[in-house]
């Protein structure tokens, strides 16, 4: 048994938006204003499709966090409840097509003012709040990945060594574990891993480091590694001295730990 690779990525408490960051994130929202309408027009034209695509799938995900035990204020039971939130869903169509409508209307000449407005207003608010979530996990390109160069040192890739944001390398060096070592397959398990990783840390900072959460995310990142991993390495699994690939929160600090052993 031998450990090619090991390291640990530190999730930082936040990280900063890069000066021009936030600009760029309202200038995109509010130069496209025009096309996110008529996008949102053609998909949810009608009442029919926003019953279809909005009221019923937000009623089906919305009624799983209702405890079938529970009993409303006024004495309505949760199978009550369920079916006036469902009807109160189906008939918002013309409440929530007036708004947007009022949003992106014309104002002083200018097309979707009100729309423009709110976004050039909250600029500071999104920056705050990637600051605290999003950010963290990724890092960004003024000052360097975080999460994602898990990534590049499990697949051996060439840049990794010049990856080292947040970093402890414990042992070994950038390694290629996925089955075959070609470069198709290597790409196709970085995407699929870089996704799943921010995915799992923005639902970890989302639940507020619930432990339960925690070994949900890590049992989705050893089934993916291990769909991907060449015979000769040790199957992926949550601690002993396997491979491993998972999220440990300890005294407040959330760490991911990738190892490769064959």
């Amino acid at each position: 048994m031998a450990i090619e690779m090991n390291i640990k990525i530190t999730v930082p408490d936040s990280v900063e938006p890069s000066a021009d960051q936030p600009e760029k994130w309202a200038s995109g929202l509010v130069n496209n204003a025009e096309r996110i309408n008529d996008r949102r027009v053609e998909k949810i034209g009608d009442e029919g499709t926003f019953i279809a695509k909005v009221a019923e799938i937000s009623h089906i995900k919305w009624t799983p966090m209702l405890d079938v035990a529970f009993t409303s204020r006024t004495g309505r039971p949760a199978a009550l409840v369920s079916a006036y939130h469902a009807k109160g869903m189906q008939g918002a169509y013309n409440k929530w097509n007036d708004k947007l409508a009022l949003m992106f209307a014309t104002v002083d000449g200018v097309y979707a003012k009100r729309y423009k407005d709110q976004v050039n207003n909250s600029k500071d608010n999104w920056a705050l709040a990637a600051a605290v979530s999003g950010l963290r996990a990724t890092g960004d390109r003024v000052r360097g990945l975080i999460l994602p160069q898990a990534g590049y040192w499990m697949t051996g890739d060439a840049k990794a060594n010049q990856m080292t944001n947040h970093m402890e390398i414990l042992d070994g060096t950038p390694y290629n574990f996925v089955i075959g070592g070609a470069s198709p397959i290597r790409q196709m398990f970085k995407a699929a891993f870089n996704a799943q990783l921010v995915h799992a840390a923005n639902a970890i900072f989302a639940t507020d480091f619930l432990a339960a959460e925690i070994v949900n995310q890590n049992n989705m990142l050893v089934s993916l590694c291990n769909q991907f991993r060449a015979g000769f390495i040790l199957a992926f699994a949550v601690g002993g001295a396997n491979s491993r690939c998972q999220f440990d929160y300890v005294g407040d600090v959330l760490k991911l730990h990738c190892r490769v052993v064959t």
